[in-house]
């Protein structure tokens, strides 16, 4: 499996034609900024006898060893809440831990939560400066911050990424901070030179821009891929 594995043309051609149905303008082969795949692993229980992926728990999988190893396999980021309660719970029940009143963290805030109101962005709108939450006047603090490199992206989101958020590559900043990458591979290509001499303003030696660059080579659209989406549409 290779560690950036690529989208077929017929996954393209289903995108393509699935949201024409439903979108005002039909979207074309050459509309497409950038084209990635994502995986997940799924957990198959070992006792039970599985045929295709389709039925395979989407969920996690707690197992406690007879020596007191807790193994956690499976799950996503958006329920570790529940996943570290399920775990808890397994360890409880194997006498690792003693009961104890349980959903103490249930409302306590993340880093950067704000208060809700009406006005709250939504999780649909672009990325910009309040998805930094009540962290964003650490964001206005840092310099440029009105020097924005593309839309929703500033060099103060680069510096703060580096000081605060541990980024130390250009991919970590481009592809996982801000995510302008999975968005335009194009828009990503550009700005790698860029984001890299901020980062190296703010001590990252080496960010490793040209490995970024062949990254995003990948996720763009060649002429190529494009007469061969077309020639099948």
């Amino acid at each position: 499996m290779p560690r950036e594995p690529r989208p077929f043309q017929s996954e393209v051609r289903f995108l393509l034609g699935g949201s024409a149905k439903y979108l005002a303008k039909p979207p074309k082969a050459q509309d497409v900024k950038s084209a990635w795949v994502g995986l997940r692993p799924l957990v198959k229980p070992g006792n039970t006898d599985i045929g295709g992926t389709k039925s395979i728990s989407r969920e996690h999988l707690v197992e406690v060893a007879q020596s007191g190893l807790v193994t956690v396999t499976g799950g996503k980021w958006t329920t570790y809440r529940a996943m570290a309660e399920d775990v808890l719970q397994h360890c409880v029940e194997a006498k690792l831990l003693k009961p104890s009143a349980g959903g103490q963290t249930k409302h306590s805030s993340l880093q950067g939560a704000v208060a809700k109101s009406p006005q709250a962005p939504k999780v649909s709108d672009p990325p910009g400066l309040h998805s930094y939450g009540s962290d964003a006047r650490s964001v206005l603090a840092l310099p440029g911050a009105e020097s924005m490199l593309s839309e929703g992206l500033s060099e103060a989101m680069v510096r703060y990424a580096v000081r605060s958020e541990f980024a130390r590559t250009v991919e970590d900043v481009l592809a996982r901070r801000s995510r302008l990458l999975f968005l335009d591979a194009y828009g990503a290509l550009g700005l790698a030179d860029q984001v890299a001499a901020i980062m190296k303003a703010e001590g990252v030696a080496d960010s490793k821009c040209s490995e970024f660059k062949a990254l995003a080579q990948q996720y763009r659209v060649t002429d190529e891929g494009l007469l061969k989406i077309q020639e099948k549409c």
